[in-house]
């Protein structure tokens, strides 16, 4: 009666530690440039090395520049992608540098290297790490605190997430991709509607899809809060794995198959949620606001105030504002500014080969600016093998270089502030793709389809010219035009002697509060990306950066009516004095990136009260020394209404009765926080020495 994910989760647990989380194995951790320099310094500060560092592979990828890679202009980013090199060498990790035939996006490079197999359990400091859930592993996005666990211990501490299975059955229509499926999957179960979940897909449609349109839908697991998002092994998988690169090779291919035939769930799983849809009801899907959720079919009418709430009305309202569209307006033919093809969404052979049968024969509209970006040097390789390059010549588009690009405001593929883009990325958040930029996504049809006419474009209404695939390359040579690395430094970084994070126990936190009462208030909101690029581990600085682009506009002037700017409530916190903040739902939404709590700590933030959280968030604040606190709806409202009706109200959090207290009111709920987490928080300890005074056991799970 096992489901997949359980099968593999209780095949690598450790232990359960009592009336606390898992400590569970991890057989890959993959590192990149922004979530890794913090967890390195934690080893360097603790004095130990890396546990099993050939399980530990990594790449810069946010950083890179698509244009050329000889340099990085940004001395921000390039100290981060320089500080990845020297941190792999002292610790001895496996590095693929900026410019190398190995290097790529992270979760394209790891599956097309056979380097993420069946069966295991995967980690990156990155929330897209489900994609790797493609092939039938447990992968999940986890945090820096997290990545310094497994450095430390080849373990992580978390609890079991409940499961879901989400079957699509029948055939998809001729335009409807991957990426359709997973914006439509988010706009009927919302964006935290898989919250505390790991979500397994099937059904026909998912059988019958590519391992490159597996690999796109559970890299979008996340968006809708689920942990992880995987599909059971088949065929497809085999095929696609076999000969690459990390891959089993002969006999030892053969045994590894017959293994992972049998990672399926019972035919009589029992899953704590399942839900089924019909592929023929699929259309090519785009997204009108601010979320990946806020989504429709690409023929259809952005909703209207009709029928909802008050509350829900002004979140319609301001995605709305921000996207400069209007309730009941019709998308189709809006025109565009930017065209986006890549991510490690859509950066695959595959999606090449689909937005070339769509451009094949036709002209790129002059008024668009394209970019065109593989997630891989060997996708690049194979779009100039197969003649793909070609084809985006004489439409006039040009083939960048490997890069995550301008799915995220890191590097110098930054769409302007007021443009309109319409983009293969996973998130439509304010700013993602730079300060004030507008974001529609849609999947690489319908993206080639707007570069051609100007306008956002149904890729049903056009001429498709199919591109017969090539034999799969399976194996980089050295790719046409790759650069010399400049990234290959050896000299090991000192341990950083700026401010670190101090944590302090927890007793009883007496204190005002500061209302933020914005539902599903993302990652990317809470700190923008651009200060992702940052090495340095100071609390201040992160807490400067905490809701920057919603607390002052694009001239860096204070939003008038944003809360943080009214007295009292812009008042620096400090004992007794807006330490709490009362939060909309599904606080903490998007990224892993455990940045956002850095930045809710370093403001002077010690409780987040809420009435639910993005898992990974929430994981993130209790490692940050952040407590956050899960009431009912109703109690959150009283909350708001007494703060509204007097800034001053206090609000009492006691940890050790786990009890909220409005003053106001009297009224009092209890939370919940396991037992060994809440030890932690009393004490001041922290998960690495925990996993260490359990290296034994760890040894003996290895040695089974």
């Amino acid at each position: 009666m096992n489901t997949l994910f359980d099968k593999i989760w209780d095949s690598h647990v450790v232990q359960n530690v009592q009336d606390g989380p898992t400590q569970l194995y991890i057989d890959r951790l993959y590192c990149h440039e922004v979530t890794s320099p913090q967890a390195f310094d934690t080893l360097r500060d603790k004095g130990i090395k890396a546990f099993r560092p050939d399980h530990v592979v990594a790449m810069p990828d946010h950083n890179t520049p698509s244009d050329q890679q000889k340099e990085i202009s940004d001395p921000i980013g390039c100290k981060q992608v320089n500080t990845l090199s020297s941190n792999c060498a002292q610790f001895g990790i496996k590095h693929f540098a900026m410019g190398t035939k190995d290097n790529g996006i992270i979760h394209v490079v790891g599956p097309e290297k056979g380097l993420s197999l069946p069966g295991m359990t995967i980690v990156c400091g990155d929330s897209h790490t489900s994609t790797h859930g493609a092939v039938g592993a447990i992968a999940m996005g986890i945090g820096t605190s997290e990545v310094a666990q497994v450095l430390a211990s080849q373990c992580i501490l978390q609890s079991k997430p409940k499961t879901m299975r989400i079957n699509i059955e029948g055939e998809l229509q001729p335009g409807v991709t991957a990426k359709d499926v997973a914006l439509y999957i988010m706009a009927q179960v919302t964006t935290s509607g898989a919250t505390g979940y790991a979500v397994e897909y099937a059904g026909s449609a998912i059988r019958n899809m590519s391992m490159e349109g597996r690999l796109t839908l559970s890299n979008l697991s996340i968006e809708m809060g689920s942990r992880a998002g995987l599909i059971a092994p088949d065929e497809t998988t085999f095929a696609y794995l076999k000969d690459r690169e990390y891959a089993p090779k002969g006999a030892e291919w053969d045994a590894a198959v017959a293994k992972w035939r049998q990672l399926k769930s019972d035919d009589n799983a029992v899953f704590d949620k399942e839900l089924t849809f019909k592929a023929e009801d699929i259309k090519p899907r785009i997204t009108f606001g601010t979320n990946p959720g806020a989504g429709i079919a690409i023929d259809g009418t952005i909703p209207t105030y009709d029928g909802m709430s008050e509350a829900e009305a002004a979140q319609l309202k301001s995605q709305l504002d921000y996207m400069q569209f209007q309730p009941g307006q019709k998308l189709e033919g809006t025109p565009v500014d930017y065209c986006f093809l890549g991510a490690c969404t859509n950066g695959r052979i595959e999606d090449f080969r689909a937005f070339a049968s769509v451009v094949k024969g036709k002209k790129k509209a002059p008024n668009v600016v394209a970019w065109l970006v593989p997630g891989s040097w060997l996708v690049r390789q194979q779009i100039i093998e197969e003649g793909i390059d070609k084809i985006l010549t004489e439409a006039g588009f040009e083939l960048r270089l490997p890069s995550c690009s301008s799915c995220l405001a890191m590097n110098p593929d930054k769409v302007p502030a007021g443009k309109l883009s319409i983009s293969t990325s996973n998130r439509n958040f304010v700013g993602r793709q730079g300060p004030g930029a507008r974001t529609i996504l849609a999947s690489p049809l319908t993206v080639a389809a707007s570069a051609i006419t100007g306008k956002v474009t149904d890729p049903r209404t056009m001429e498709i010219s199919p591109i017969k695939a090539a034999e799969v390359t399976k194996v980089v040579s050295k790719p046409q035009d790759c650069p010399n690395c400049a990234f290959g430094s050896t000299t090991a970084p000192k341990a950083d002697d700026e401010a670190k994070s101090v944590h302090k126990a927890f007793n009883v936190v007496k204190s005002t509060c500061l209302p933020i009462n914005i539902d599903n208030n993302n990652t990317d909101n809470i700190i923008p990306a651009r200060y992702l690029a940052f090495t340095t581990r100071d609390p201040k600085f992160y807490g400067d950066a905490f809701m920057h682009d919603i607390r002052f506009d694009a001239n860096n002037k204070p939003v008038a009516d944003f809360v943080m700017n009214i007295a009292p409530f812009n008042e620096t916190p400090a004992e007794g004095k807006r330490e709490i903040i009362i939060g909309g739902k599904n606080w903490g939404s998007g990224s892993s990136r455990e940045h956002a709590a850095w930045a809710i700590a370093g403001y002077g933030i010690r409780v987040v009260i809420t009435s639910s959280f993005a898992d990974i968030h929430r994981n993130n604040l209790l490692n940050c020394f952040v407590l956050p606190v899960i009431v009912s709806e109703e109690f959150r409202q009283e909350l708001l209404a007494s703060v509204e009706k007097d800034a001053n109200t206090i609000v009492t959090v006691d940890v050790p009765n786990q009890t909220v207290t409005n003053e106001a009111t009297g009224h009092s709920e209890k939370f919940d926080i396991n037992g060994y987490k809440k030890h932690c928080l009393l004490n001041g300890f922290d998960d690495i020495d925990y996993l260490l005074s359990n290296k034994d056991k760890i040894e003996s799970f290895e040695n089974k």
